[in-house]
């Protein structure tokens, strides 16, 4: 009760639990989706559905939605029509992150048809959508403190330094596998080419600032911050934590690039830049996501 009173006051509007609320429910959308929002049979077949098709899709997924939020969500609020509410939201969140991404890749623009995007749209936001609706299963109450001893169980002994030493080598493995988890089975395709070749300068910065800022949400909206620090240092700051998933996931993306990639992808300096700036946003996701199973 203390401490409910003790947040409430510091945030008597609850603006600041709704930003916590919407940044876990688009760290658990970005998760489950893109993988997807990467893949160029989604693209096809959304520009080939009909108005019919989309309007089931998108019944369906806010029917999925609302059963997903009942189980999890990302909101405490267990009425139907709270819980309705929050499955709309998903969606929502599903369709805007969607729209962000596929013009982020130049599959959607000014120029495309409006039926086309709409049903590219839609088709992306339903995975989304549902990863939004299982954020708090996904990604609510991390952290690497882990499980509390139980009886009889001691607490880790050794030398502060060593600890975190082994904490740190943990976080870095971690965010390897999960970028290999995730681009896998995309740096190897066609799309990461095709996708390269649109890139200015310009979009590629905006790229790797999406990606940065896809980290930190994952990491941090989380509630990531809260582990245990056996030396303090600024290894252990946000800026940092979010630095390091972030340089280790591209660096996994340009050593697929060059194991299994598409050999147009490395042929040259600068499309190998935007070759691994391409992968790099899924990799991030999957680092960044890696860290939150430790």
């Amino acid at each position: 009760m203390v401490e409910a009173s003790a947040q409430q006051s510091n945030d008597p509007h609850g603006w600041r639990k709704e930003a916590r609320d919407l940044s876990a429910a688009v760290a658990g959308g970005a998760i489950v989706g893109m993988p997807l929002l990467y893949t160029m049979e989604m693209w096809f077949r959304g520009t080939m559905l009909s108005a019919w098709h989309l309007g089931a899709i998108l019944a369906l997924t806010l029917i999925v939605s609302f059963l997903s939020s009942l189980e999890s969500g990302f909101r405490s609020d267990d009425t139907l029509v709270g819980t309705a509410m929050e499955a709309v939201t998903s969606v929502g969140i599903g369709i805007v992150l969607s729209a962000a991404i596929l013009a982020l890749v130049g599959e959607i623009s000014l120029d495309s048809a409006p039926s086309e995007v709409v049903g590219e749209i839609l088709l992306q936001a339903a995975a989304v959508s549902i990863g939004a609706a299982f954020a708090n299963a996904q990604v609510r109450g991390k952290s690497r403190t882990g499980d509390e001893p139980q009886d009889g169980e001691k607490a880790p002994e050794g030398e502060p330094e060593a600890l975190q030493l082994r904490a740190d080598l943990r976080d870095f493995s971690a965010a390897m596998a999960g970028s290999l988890l995730f681009t896998m089975n995309i740096a190897s395709t066609e799309e990461i080419v095709m996708i390269a070749s649109r890139l200015s300068p310009w979009r590629q910065l905006a790229m790797v600032g999406v990606s940065v800022a896809l980290c930190y949400v994952i990491l941090f909206a989380s509630g990531f911050e809260r582990h245990d620090v056996y030396v303090k240092s600024l290894f252990q700051s946000r800026a940092f934590e979010t630095s390091m998933t972030c340089a280790v996931s591209l660096l996994m993306a340009l050593v697929l690039l060059c194991l299994i990639g598409e050999r147009e992808a490395t042929s040259d300096p600068s499309t190998l830049v935007a070759s691994v700036v391409t992968l790099g946003l899924p990799a991030i996701v999957g680092g960044a996501a890696g860290r939150l199973v430790v």
